[in-house]
């Protein structure tokens, strides 16, 4: 395994933000890793890249790949490891310190209407 390699961005059942692609319309998209696809061949790269089964995780979003047709989009793909950055913590961290961090994020977007007493 090269040194790249050694230590991998992402798990399965992560989400993942996909980070220094080729195809400019993936950069951005927030993935599912569903299962792990192995060492694949990957155009651009001398040695193969350990790759992920991922799905998109955004309603309407898609991956882009290149194909015999040119580029096409699907909802679900292989994703090297080397593109994508986990954005949930890993087993095992105490999610107790994030347990309301959800909740304030709703509750910072819930207004309460005070009708006033003066006109204006």
């Amino acid at each position: 395994m090269s040194e790249h390699n050694s230590k991998l961005n992402c798990a399965v059942g992560d989400l993942a933000i996909t980070v220094n692609c080729k195809i400019p319309e993936n950069l951005g998209n927030i993935v599912r890793v569903i299962s792990s696809g192995g060492f694949q061949e990957w155009q651009g790269y001398s040695e193969p890249l350990y790759t992920w089964n991922v799905e998109v995780a955004t309603e309407g979003g898609a991956l882009f790949y290149e194909c015999e047709n040119g580029i096409e989009a699907f909802t679900s793909g292989p994703a090297p490891d080397i593109y994508l950055r986990r954005l949930t913590p890993p087993q095992g961290y105490l999610m107790e310190e994030f347990a309301d961090s959800e909740q304030l994020q709703m509750n910072f977007h819930e207004v309460d209407i005070v009708e006033s007493e003066t006109n204006v």
